[in-house]
């Protein structure tokens, strides 16, 4: 099993660690594509990696297809292989219907960076314009989609993701423990259903019914007894951690690692 995490742990830094009082997600992404350099991806990719993570799921907003060109990735992808980086996966954060004519692009873009794995949600109503061409895209540039479980109108129920990409070969699954826990779906029934369409994991840990993340092994989801099935059915795909924190998330992607380490030994 491959261990990485997700730079989308880090969407706090653009603003120093002090939360602005009037928070925008979408201003803070619009932020990371105007002023994060590659320079500091690359610094905090080095970060990431002396915390022992040697795989690394690119958050678009940090190094993104809409800034950059397929040959800027081709070269990060060399120098995090440098850093002693083996996996890359890339997550567009979530596509609607007026995302169709960005997929060949970041999947050019994510083949570049040597993803062979692309996440995101997807707006369930438009599915059935989102999916043919993801699929088709994918076959194009052997990249496999991982549709992450969000809050409805996204794909949410573990039921609905299997019904929607079980004709598809390029189109799977990413299983969000954290946020599956959180709004009290059983994360262990929802990996036995989705078994072998699960592409990717963002491995969070929350609390039942209460929003935030917390370290792995801090809450109340079933994080060990979910490595033990992955290890169990010889899963090859890359497992992400992923804690978004306000502060600096150093101290509990850390103590998430060692967690992991103490289960899989």
């Amino acid at each position: 099993m491959n261990i990485g995490m997700i730079t989308c742990n880090y969407y706090m830094l653009i603003y120093n660690y002090d939360r602005p009082a009037q928070f925008n997600w979408g201003e803070m992404t619009d932020k990371y594509r105007g002023e994060f350099k590659k320079s500091d991806f690359l610094k905090l990719a080095g970060e990431i990696r002396g915390m022992n993570y040697d795989c690394i799921e690119i958050w678009e907003p940090t190094f993104s297809h809409k800034v950059y060109s397929p040959d800027d990735a081709g070269l990060l992808a060399r120098e995090l292989a440098e850093i002693g980086y083996k996996g890359v996966v890339y997550c567009i954060g979530g596509w609607s219907a007026g995302d169709v004519n960005e997929i060949e692009k970041a999947y050019l873009f994510a083949r570049a960076l040597g993803a062979s794995v692309v996440t995101g949600c997807v707006n369930k109503a438009d599915a059935g314009v989102l999916l043919p061409e993801m699929e088709e895209q994918g076959k194009k540039y052997n990249i496999r989609f991982a549709i992450e479980n969000h809050p409805a109108p996204n794909f949410e129920k573990p039921e609905d993701i299997a019904e929607a990409v079980k004709d598809y070969t390029m189109v799977g699954a990413n299983l969000d423990t954290g946020i599956y826990n959180m709004q009290g779906y059983d994360v262990l029934a929802a990996a036995d259903l989705l078994k072998d369409k699960i592409y990717h994991c963002h491995f969070k840990d929350t609390v039942k019914g209460r929003e935030g993340c917390l370290p792995i092994g801090d809450g109340d989801a079933p994080m060990a007894e979910l490595l033990r099935k992955l290890i169990e059915w010889d899963y090859k795909n890359i497992v992400s951690v992923e804690f978004e924190y306000d502060r600096d998330p150093a101290p509990g992607l850390v103590k998430s690692m060692a967690f992991i380490k103490n289960v899989i030994g």
